[in-house]
């Protein structure tokens, strides 16, 4: 049985080619319906050409639903032409065939049309497995959608992060400090980052033995999934211990760009 989806993407195609070959992107379009586990102790961080990659699974985040192979192959046309696929031939015990072809072409608008198309075999679970593969790809295409509107602002924070991680090891607390500053002024709008900024800021105060800030990073994280639900973010705050956590704070030119894409 075969599921055949398209959907317009908001962002350049290349864009989107780039970021469908990593699995971050994966874990984050799946979330919450499924999360992705690879067993291999190796960081994934891109689907190769000819990649091999098994993969446990978790319904909801929590429930085992068994392991799965993810066999990715490329198909890139000559001197920039379009359209450019992904395939993952994969398959489980369960899943004797999961083939899936994600397809990228520009449009004349200047976005993408994307398509998810799978073909299934499951034997005689078959039926039940497409059902889920159309909720599943439905599900991953709607969250596509909402993250053309901010993956700008995903990427600037994934940098500073990186930032704060390099200066980190290289024992410039000063610069590591602002880089988590930085990336906290764009997180705030998305919990799952928000939260992930206030742990590290936690960590490192912890590490630096610096109590207050610990105490006050403590206090953060309660308070975060208050702003989130409440939407009420007080921005341009740099997320530390030593500024209130309600107060609104200027803004650096450089991350505004990222905040207003947010908010477009």
């Amino acid at each position: 049985m075969k599921v055949d989806l398209v959907t317009t993407i908001d962002l350049p195609a290349e864009a989107v080619w780039a970021e469908v070959q990593t699995a971050p992107l994966l874990m984050h379009i799946a979330w919450p319906l499924v999360r992705f586990v690879p067993v291999s102790i190796e960081p994934l961080d891109t689907f190769k050409a000819g990649g091999r990659y098994l993969m446990k699974l978790r319904l909801f985040g929590f429930l085992p639903f068994g392991t799965q192979w993810i066999v990715t192959s490329l198909y890139e046309p000559e001197n920039g032409k379009w359209p450019k696929r992904l395939r993952d031939d994969g398959h489980s015990a369960m899943i004797r065939k999961w083939d899936h072809w994600i397809t990228i072409a520009p449009n004349p608008g200047g976005g993408t049309d994307y398509r998810d198309d799978v073909e299934i075999s499951a034997d005689v679970l078959t039926p039940f497995v497409w059902i889920f593969a159309q909720l599943f790809y439905r599900h991953r295409q709607r969250r596509w959608r909402g993250l053309a509107r901010t993956l700008h602002a995903r990427r600037f924070i994934a940098q500073e992060m990186a930032a704060f991680k390099k200066c980190r090891a290289a024992g410039d607390i000063a610069s590591a400090w602002h880089s988590l500053e930085r990336a906290h002024v764009v997180s705030q709008p998305f919990l799952g980052p928000h939260l992930a900024n206030h742990r590290a800021m936690l960590g490192f105060a912890v590490a630096q033995s610096d109590w207050r800030e610990v105490a006050g990073q403590m206090v953060r994280l309660a308070l975060a999934p208050l702003g989130a639900l409440t939407g009420h973010i007080p921005v341009g705050n740099t997320g530390r211990s030593n500024v209130s956590a309600f107060l609104p704070m200027p803004i650096d030119d450089d991350l505004r760009r990222a905040i207003e894409v947010i908010s477009e």
